[in-house]
């Protein structure tokens, strides 16, 4: 499972490099497809592992934060010492940090990320203040948009994972009946978004109900385990495989649209399972995983920096230092956070014994 999480994150990284000539699928997609797997992995860790919602909540926090505010740090050095930023100027901060009520927002959301997403919905007019745009979403020449004042921009997903992560441990417990209706509600608020004077992409991305549904695939897909596990292994490595080299290959079709991000989504939700039962016990499909929250969180600084700078192979540059970065925010905040969390867990009886999606 660790190398679809892997795949998915470098969907994002390359999806979001102007120099790289070669694509996984839509970085968007990716996106929403690690909130399938997100679904998979939390229905898993609550299957009976934990008897204390306050331990899953507090270490789901230990799990997203310290890499977080790591890169937080990492972002507002790069910017404010070097100007280096993918998504930002310094004007912009300027702009938005003299405003009172403007400051107030995006410093909360900057520490505390929770309704980032929503941002999107808004730009920022000649005096920094917060207008509502439901056509907005992406920033011009002429042109700000709030998110561009926040240091690691690409958390927006965060803020839908832990508005996910806030419903989990009941969702977890609900009938079959529930969850199908609850995801189909979400889809058809998804589609209602043709009918309303909204940029359909804010509207299905940037929207924690239109996104629900992903998760809710994902706690689907678990819910299937009991019958994938019972299937040989070579099912699981086939299935799981095909799975990779979809994600990998789907683009070389000249296939796109809203067609293909179902497919995706469908697959991702089916697949998941079976690249589970195939690799739970690979340390290094466990570790190559585990790269995929920091390599999320990493690239958009290196790619600024790689093009500010003019480093030479940008595109195999922009990986190589993606990788390094993400390799020592893993080795030394994300693993000493985690054997601390794992021991919470432990003794509360609540031991994880599997990888879990950023």
């Amino acid at each position: 499972m660790g190398l679809i999480r892997f795949l998915l994150a470098f969907a994002v990284l390359l999806g979001h490099s102007p120099t790289a000539t070669f694509k996984f699928i839509h970085a968007g997609t990716a996106v929403q497809a690690f909130f399938v797997v997100s679904g998979f992995y939390m229905a898993l860790v609550l299957d009976g592992k934990y008897n204390d919602t306050k331990l899953f909540y507090s270490n789901r926090l230990l799990r997203l934060a310290p890499a977080y505010f790591t890169m937080m740090v990492i972002a507002a050095i790069a910017l404010f010492g070097f100007g280096v930023t993918a998504t930002s100027t310094l004007g912009i901060f300027e702009n938005v940090f003299t405003n009172p009520w403007s400051a107030v927002v995006m410093a909360f959301e900057n520490v505390f990320v929770i309704g980032q997403h929503l941002l999107y919905w808004f730009m920022l007019d000649e005096n920094g203040s917060l207008v509502f745009d439901p056509y907005g979403g992406l920033p011009s020449e002429t042109r700000s948009v709030s998110w561009q004042a926040l240091l690691v921009p690409q958390s927006w997903s965060l803020s839908i994972e832990l508005m996910f992560y806030a419903l989990a441990p009941w969702l977890a417990k609900r009938h079959l009946r529930t969850i199908l209706g609850i995801a189909a509600f979400s889809i058809g608020l998804r589609f209602a978004g043709h009918w309303l004077p909204v940029e359909f992409p804010l509207w299905q991305g940037r929207l924690f109900s239109t996104a629900l549904f992903m998760f809710l695939f994902g706690m689907l897909a678990y819910r299937a385990m009991p019958l994938v596990e019972r299937l040989p292994a070579i099912a699981h490595w086939t299935v799981g495989g095909a799975l990779a080299l979809f994600l990998v290959f789907l683009p070389m079709t000249g296939w796109s649209g809203p067609v293909q991000s179902w497919l995706i989504y469908v697959c991702v939700a089916i697949g998941t399972p079976f690249a589970f039962c195939a690799t739970s016990d690979n340390r290094f499909d466990r570790w190559i995983g585990e790269l995929s929250y920091p390599i999320y969180l990493t690239h958009l600084v290196v790619i600024a920096a790689v093009l500010i700078y003019e480093i030479p192979l940008p595109t195999w540059s922009t990986i190589l230092f993606t990788l390094i970065l993400s390799a020592a925010i893993l080795q030394f905040v994300e693993r000493p956070v985690d054997r601390w969390r794992q021991e919470r867990a432990r003794r509360s009886g609540a031991a994880e014994a599997t990888p879990e999606t950023a």
